[in-house]
């Protein structure tokens, strides 16, 4: 019978270690401290945060979400609801990054010493690929944009009346 019971806990820390969820726990999965490091081309980019995020609410660490192409699937990162670190979008193609249930970044650690959401450089200057929006509609808390440090100066943030934590970028079909 004891055997039994210490082969329950056993599949309980192992099931908790993957990051699944049991019960009513949250899925915890671990964040990248690469910043604008990559391996590998943009589908190896995509395969590494599909295996690290796919049914991940919190990132205990950095959510860095860098070089991803255009035709990439990102529904998988919806569930994300927390991250401790800081929030990275730099060299990307994708037009939309679905985060419409993050809550919370804490920014336990910062991207380049002040950041804890830092977007950058997410636009292709050979096509018309580009990101235009970041839905953050369930994020709390002060916003500061700084226009200079984020889009290029072709793209121009909009903060809509309606609701100021849906940012949207507005761009030229063609980027220079």
């Amino acid at each position: 019978m004891r055997a039994n019971g210490a082969l329950q806990v056993l599949g309980l820390l192992l099931s908790l270690a993957r990051g699944s969820e049991v019960g009513n726990s949250q899925a915890v999965c671990p964040g990248t401290l690469n910043g604008l490091s990559v391996t590998g081309d943009a589908e190896n980019q995509y395969q590494t945060l599909y295996k690290l995020y796919e049914r991940c609410e919190v990132v205990m660490g950095n959510l860095e979400i860098v070089l991803t192409g255009h035709n990439a699937d990102l529904s998988f990162l919806q569930w994300i609801r927390e991250v401790t670190g800081y929030v990275l979008v730099a060299m990307n193609e994708f037009s939309t990054l679905p985060l419409p249930n993050l809550r919370v970044v804490r920014g336990t650690q910062v991207y380049d010493g002040k950041f804890a959401i830092f977007v950058m450089l997410n636009y292709n200057t050979n096509s018309s690929h580009a990101l235009r929006q970041l839905r953050f509609t369930q994020l709390t808390g002060q916003f500061l944009v700084t226009p200079g440090l984020a889009p290029q100066p072709t793209c121009d943030w909009h903060l809509p009346d309606d609701d100021p934590r849906l940012f949207t970028l507005s761009a030229p079909s063609k980027m220079p």
